[in-house]
């Protein structure tokens, strides 16, 4: 008799340790100082959960951000080189204080010949920055991309030169593709 009111509780003492360990092993959901939600997974990984749509409502897509344009504008033989004019019309809603992205050349062959860097801003918004830059010992027609990198210490709207953003400078100017060669941005 002893033995099978012990074997019924521990029999029943395993079932309800068997009920509780997947829940203790469940996946769970909190949030982090930024108030994102984490889940994190029974199998020791985790991410971020999208915010919840409406309910009823589509979810929206993501609005694109508003990007500033930088224009290759003239490209033209200059004594011992080639000159580039350049220009970047501030379309954002407010100041690029400062940019100082780096452009490179890239022969044919997808050498990179020469870089240097140029300096626009203050740029308000809706007004335009013309600059010249000139590459010396190449010719234009050896010349076969212009391309824009760098420039990730500038100062516009929430970015300034001790913003740890890589990328983000760049990230909100659009290079316009030209009809003089290829202008692009660096990957």
């Amino acid at each position: 008799m002893k033995t099978k009111t012990w074997l019924r509780t521990s029999l029943g003492a395993l079932m309800l340790g068997a009920l509780w360990l997947p829940a203790a092993w469940a996946d769970f959901e909190l949030k982090d100082g930024q108030g994102r939600t984490i889940l994190l997974k029974d199998d020791g990984t985790w991410r971020y959960l999208e915010a919840p749509a409406a309910s009823g409502a589509a979810s929206a897509p993501a609005k694109e951000q508003p990007q500033a344009e930088l224009l290759l504008e003239r490209r033209m033989d200059a004594p011992g080189g080639c000159r580039f004019e350049l220009t970047l019309v501030n379309t954002l809603t407010y100041e690029i204080r400062s940019l100082v992205p780096e452009f490179a050349v890239y022969r044919a062959n997808d050498v990179a010949y020469s870089a240097q860097t140029a300096s626009f801003g203050p740029v308000r918004p809706g007004d335009r920055s013309r600059r010249a830059l000139q590459f010396i010992g190449i010719a234009c027609t050896d010349i076969a991309r212009l391309q824009v990198q760098g420039g990730d210490r500038c100062e516009m709207g929430d970015l300034n030169k001790f913003s740890d953003a890589k990328g983000q400078c760049l990230a909100r100017v659009r290079v316009v593709p030209s009809e003089l060669l290829r202008f692009e941005k660096g990957r």
